[in-house]
């Protein structure tokens, strides 16, 4: 009985990590792009405005 009580608690802990992974992956994305976008409008910015 307690390794099915260990068990269930390991796939409800499992079950609640992977949304937290899929939203800390998706912040990640979102600061590295938004870092990226503002290299990138920071370099045109001191050059001609060409876009690629």
């Amino acid at each position: 009985m307690p390794q099915l009580i260990s068990e269930i608690m390991t796939v409800v802990v499992v079950l609640m990590l992977i949304p937290l992974s899929l939203i800390l992956v998706s912040v990640v994305v979102l600061v590295a792009l938004a870092a990226l976008a503002l290299a990138t409008s920071r370099e045109q910015d001191g050059r001609t405005t060409s876009r690629r």
